[in-house]
């Protein structure tokens, strides 16, 4: 039986969580509701019966795919992995909001203010 690296998977899932929502044009704060349409509209889209073969948008069907299951039913799969995340990963420009650190120190800084113990 192969081992599961549950460290690699926290640390990758806040990445996932990015770029599917990324994929899908869904913000934080959407619903399940308003997540399940932005698939069916992609899904529809990029359907491969509607694009004659091209393979950049059947590309697009499984990433669509692949970001509504991991958004849904929190299972990754390796087209996450492997699409770049979008540049919009910081908040204000200052902090780096594609790992745990990034989204701790700026969860820190906005529920108990700035760091005011001077370097």
């Amino acid at each position: 039986m192969r081992d599961h690296n549950w460290q690699t998977e926290m640390d990758q899932s806040p990445r996932r969580e990015t770029t599917a929502r990324h994929i899908l044009g869904v913000s934080d704060s959407d619903d399940a509701e308003t997540i399940r349409r932005a698939w069916r509209k992609l899904s529809l889209e990029h359907h491969p019966d509607n694009n004659g073969g091209d393979l950049e948008s059947h590309r697009r069907f499984i990433l669509v795919n692949c970001a509504y299951r991991f958004l849904t039913e929190g299972n990754g799969c390796e087209e996450l992995d492997v699409e770049p995340p979008p540049d919009d990963k910081r908040t204000g420009e200052k902090y780096a909001m594609d790992n745990s650190w990034g989204y701790f120190a700026w969860w820190r800084e906005n529920y108990f203010g700035p760091d005011t113990t001077g370097d």
